[in-house]
Protein backbone atom coordinates (compact mmCIF):
# COMPACT_ATOMS: atom_id res chain seq x y z
CA UNK A 1 0.00 0.00 0.00
CA UNK A 2 1.40 3.63 -1.23
CA UNK A 3 2.28 5.65 2.16
CA UNK A 4 -0.04 8.27 1.36
CA UNK A 5 -2.82 5.48 1.26
CA UNK A 6 -2.07 4.27 4.48
CA UNK A 7 -2.06 7.67 5.99
CA UNK A 8 -5.40 8.53 4.48
CA UNK A 9 -6.95 5.05 5.47
CA UNK A 10 -5.64 5.80 9.43
CA UNK A 11 -6.78 8.87 9.46
CA UNK A 12 -9.92 8.35 8.34
CA UNK A 13 -10.99 5.53 10.14
CA UNK A 14 -9.55 6.27 13.59
CA UNK A 15 -11.53 9.42 15.99
CA UNK A 16 -9.18 12.15 17.37
CA UNK A 17 -9.67 11.58 20.96
CA UNK A 18 -9.73 16.01 22.13
CA UNK A 19 -13.21 15.44 23.62
CA UNK A 20 -14.85 17.89 21.37
CA UNK A 21 -17.69 16.95 18.41
CA UNK A 22 -16.62 13.21 17.52
CA UNK A 23 -14.53 13.70 14.18
CA UNK A 24 -11.92 11.30 12.36
CA UNK A 25 -8.48 12.55 13.07
CA UNK A 26 -8.45 14.04 9.36
CA UNK A 27 -11.56 15.97 9.70
CA UNK A 28 -10.96 17.84 13.52
CA UNK A 29 -9.12 20.72 13.65
CA UNK A 30 -7.87 20.89 17.39
CA UNK A 31 -4.62 20.49 18.27
CA UNK A 32 -4.72 17.31 19.66
CA UNK A 33 -5.44 16.49 15.94
CA UNK A 34 -2.27 17.65 14.46
CA UNK A 35 -0.55 15.92 17.25
CA UNK A 36 -2.20 12.65 16.11
CA UNK A 37 -1.64 13.20 12.66
CA UNK A 38 2.17 13.27 13.27
CA UNK A 39 1.39 10.36 15.18
CA UNK A 40 0.35 8.35 12.01
CA UNK A 41 2.69 10.32 9.74
CA UNK A 42 4.88 8.72 11.75
CA UNK A 43 3.99 5.50 11.93
CA UNK A 44 3.59 5.69 7.81
CA UNK A 45 6.96 6.17 7.26
CA UNK A 46 8.05 3.43 9.42
CA UNK A 47 6.29 1.18 7.08
CA UNK A 48 3.37 0.27 8.95
CA UNK A 49 0.38 -0.51 6.44
CA UNK A 50 -3.13 1.51 7.28
CA UNK A 51 -4.28 -1.45 8.60
CA UNK A 52 -2.00 -1.96 11.02
CA UNK A 53 -1.67 1.25 12.56
CA UNK A 54 -5.86 0.94 12.97
CA UNK A 55 -5.46 -2.16 14.84
CA UNK A 56 -2.18 -0.90 16.86
CA UNK A 57 -4.81 2.05 18.07
CA UNK A 58 -7.94 -0.53 18.51
CA UNK A 59 -5.27 -2.64 20.90
CA UNK A 60 -4.50 -0.05 22.70
CA UNK A 61 -7.98 2.18 23.28
CA UNK A 62 -10.52 -0.11 22.21
CA UNK A 63 -13.03 0.08 19.62
CA UNK A 64 -13.92 3.22 20.72
CA UNK A 65 -11.25 5.10 18.76
CA UNK A 66 -13.10 3.90 15.29
CA UNK A 67 -15.24 6.29 13.57
CA UNK A 68 -17.82 3.29 12.80
CA UNK A 69 -17.93 0.26 14.64
CA UNK A 70 -17.18 -2.93 13.08
CA UNK A 71 -20.09 -4.74 11.64
CA UNK A 72 -19.62 -7.61 13.63
CA UNK A 73 -20.77 -9.32 17.11
CA UNK A 74 -22.82 -6.79 19.28
CA UNK A 75 -22.25 -4.25 17.12
CA UNK A 76 -24.07 -5.42 14.84
CA UNK A 77 -27.11 -4.53 16.67
CA UNK A 78 -25.64 -0.46 15.95
CA UNK A 79 -25.97 -1.53 12.43
CA UNK A 80 -29.24 -2.93 12.06
CA UNK A 81 -31.24 -1.48 15.14
CA UNK A 82 -32.58 1.45 13.52
CA UNK A 83 -33.78 -0.18 10.37
CA UNK A 84 -35.44 -2.85 12.72
CA UNK A 85 -36.70 -0.10 14.74
CA UNK A 86 -38.44 1.43 11.48
CA UNK A 87 -39.69 -1.66 9.77
CA UNK A 88 -41.19 -2.20 13.30
CA UNK A 89 -42.63 1.10 13.46
CA UNK A 90 -43.78 1.18 10.00
CA UNK A 91 -45.62 -2.41 10.59
CA UNK A 92 -47.77 -1.40 13.44
CA UNK A 93 -48.65 2.13 12.35
CA UNK A 94 -49.91 -0.27 9.18
CA UNK A 95 -52.14 -2.75 11.11
CA UNK A 96 -53.01 0.26 13.34
CA UNK A 97 -54.76 2.03 9.89
CA UNK A 98 -55.98 -1.19 9.08
CA UNK A 99 -58.02 -1.49 12.43
CA UNK A 100 -59.37 1.71 12.42
CA UNK A 101 -60.33 1.13 8.82
CA UNK A 102 -62.25 -2.07 9.51
CA UNK A 103 -63.97 -0.18 13.00
CA UNK A 104 -65.26 2.60 10.96
CA UNK A 105 -66.61 0.24 8.43
CA UNK A 106 -68.15 -1.78 10.76
CA UNK A 107 -70.15 1.36 12.18
CA UNK A 108 -73.44 2.75 10.86
CA UNK A 109 -72.67 5.76 8.48
CA UNK A 110 -74.93 7.75 10.34
CA UNK A 111 -78.20 7.76 12.73
CA UNK A 112 -81.11 7.52 11.38
CA UNK A 113 -83.44 10.18 12.31
CA UNK A 114 -86.60 9.60 14.32
CA UNK A 115 -89.51 9.83 12.64
CA UNK A 116 -92.24 12.82 12.26
CA UNK A 117 -94.43 11.10 14.87
CA UNK A 118 -91.68 10.30 17.37
CA UNK A 119 -91.06 14.61 16.73
CA UNK A 120 -94.80 15.06 17.52
CA UNK A 121 -95.33 12.89 20.53
CA UNK A 122 -92.00 14.38 22.06
CA UNK A 123 -93.38 18.11 21.48
CA UNK A 124 -96.10 17.19 22.83
CA UNK A 125 -94.90 15.36 25.78
CA UNK A 126 -92.33 18.55 25.92
CA UNK A 127 -95.38 21.32 25.70
CA UNK A 128 -97.26 19.29 28.36
CA UNK A 129 -94.50 19.47 30.62
CA UNK A 130 -94.01 23.28 30.14
CA UNK A 131 -97.31 24.12 30.55
CA UNK A 132 -97.42 22.07 34.35
CA UNK A 133 -94.32 23.66 35.43
CA UNK A 134 -95.90 27.42 35.08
Amino acid sequence: MIAGQAYEQAATALLCDCGCHPQSIKECACGRAEELRVALAKDVAAGRSGDEIIAAYVARYGQKVLVAPPATGFNLVAWTGPAIGLLGAAVMITLMIRRWHRLSAALPAETVPPSSAMDEAYLARLRHDVEESR
